[in-house]
């Protein structure tokens, strides 16, 4: 009993972290947080301890949170966050929990066996929860999930769905499998769900569509956010989309330095400070000949697209450095004010996104497919900021 008590209290959480659209202020001081304490955030639900839950969203999210929470091994914990400031403590107070062994032994022997029968998809499933009001504990209290509108299949063990058959690029009749990308999947855009009917690992089809409405603000278009500057915001946009896709590429270390990147210039670190620790990992990501040759071609869209989107995926990629250089140059940082078109812009481009997305995935491997969907990195907040009543002009 002392040795599992011992190891409770030694143990370093591993959250999975859940974004419900209109809390990506919320996010960013999560993924802040965890790197001022070291925690590393797990793949998958299956490898975590801690469910975080940035927001709360409609029944479609809270039946997705249930599934995520019933894949979580014991012992675990579940916080919902609500706002930026109460990051802090409600991580205090999950890691508490996570160490609360009466509790642990409780959690793990109501679920006897249940555990063994959770639905994993990898990290690709759609997730969900309605549950409570931001503390650590199950999501909905322990209620039984009411799985009526859910289109899901429990034909086959682990919950993964009977495949179809279909005819292959061969002509020869191949398993076909569906399966969602997104809402919940580590460095995903913010409420994208793109469904995908596989064979193997080659995408056959696609479709994109968001998740639920926004029920908060676009963060990038706030109007408070202007107060450290309009070019710091977009470079700050960039940097977070920036990170997200070299997470997806591989390269988690220059990622993390990307997240770095972005909270420096959200919090208004001065320009001297920036320049000497960021120019030169701009240098290397720029210098990486192994990122760009891997993603010559792929992704390619025609000059008919609004500017921003065209070209292949090391071109969009390119534009976030660019973006991101002029922002830390001293002389640029406050010389390059962002168009007051910029909030329509990212609404426009998202919007195209969702459009273009099931022709650009036909006919890839899922690998690039992740990889295509990273380099647009579409603001659907600022797509529901500008669709809904009351939006920005």
């Amino acid at each position: 009993m002392g040795v599992t008590r011992a190891l409770l209290w030694l143990s370093i959480p591993r959250p999975f972290v859940v974004v419900v659209p209109g809390f990506t202020a919320v996010r960013l001081r999560v993924e802040h947080e965890l790197r001022r304490r070291g925690w590393v955030e797990a793949l998958t639900p299956a490898n975590a301890d801690l469910l975080v839950v940035c927001g709360e969203g409609g029944h479609a999210f809270a039946e997705m949170i249930d599934l995520l929470w019933e894949q979580l091994p014991s012992p675990r914990a579940f916080v919902r966050i609500l706002s930026p400031d109460a990051v802090a403590r409600q991580f205090d107070e999950a890691r508490l929990a996570l160490r609360d062994l009466a509790a642990v032994q409780a959690d793990a022997a109501d679920r006897g066996d249940a555990g063994a029968h959770s639905m994993r998809m990898d990290g690709m499933e759609m997730s969900a929860v309605d549950q409570s009001d931001g503390h650590a504990g199950a999501p909905n209290g322990g209620h039984d999930m009411d799985m009526g509108d859910m289109d899901m299949s429990m034909d086959m063990p682990g919950g993964i769905p009977m495949a179809d058959r279909g005819a292959d690029r061969d002509g020869l009749k191949l398993d076909q499998l569906h399966v969602p990308l997104g809402p919940a999947l580590p460095d995903w855009p913010t409420g994208l769900i793109v469904r995908l009917v596989l064979q193997g690992d080659l995408v056959q089809a696609a479709e994109a569509e968001v998740a639920g409405a926004s029920g908060g603000p676009s963060f990038w278009l706030d109007a408070e956010a202007d107060a450290i500057g309009p070019s710091r915001v977009r470079a700050a946009a960039a940097a977070d989309s920036l990170q997200r896709f070299l997470s997806v590429a591989g390269w988690p270390s220059a990622a993390a330095t990307g997240r770095w990147l972005r909270d420096d210039l959200l919090a208004s670190v001065p320009d001297a400070t920036l320049n000497p620790r960021f120019a030169r990992w701009l240098r290397r990501v720029r210098r990486s000949r192994v990122l760009f040759w891997s993603m010559n071609g792929l992704g390619e869209v025609g000059s008919d697209a609004p500017d921003g989107l065209r070209g292949d995926v090391s071109a969009r990629c390119w534009r976030w450095i660019d973006e991101l250089a002029s922002a830390i140059d001293s002389s640029a940082a406050t010389a390059q004010p962002a168009p007051a078109s910029w909030g329509g812009q990212r609404a426009e481009h998202a919007k195209v996104v969702l459009s273009i997305l099931p022709t650009l995935l036909a006919g890839q491997e899922l690998a690039v497919a992740r990889l295509i969907v990273a380099s647009f990195d579409p603001d659907l907040e600022a797509l529901q900021a500008h669709t809904l009543p009351g939006s920005h002009d």
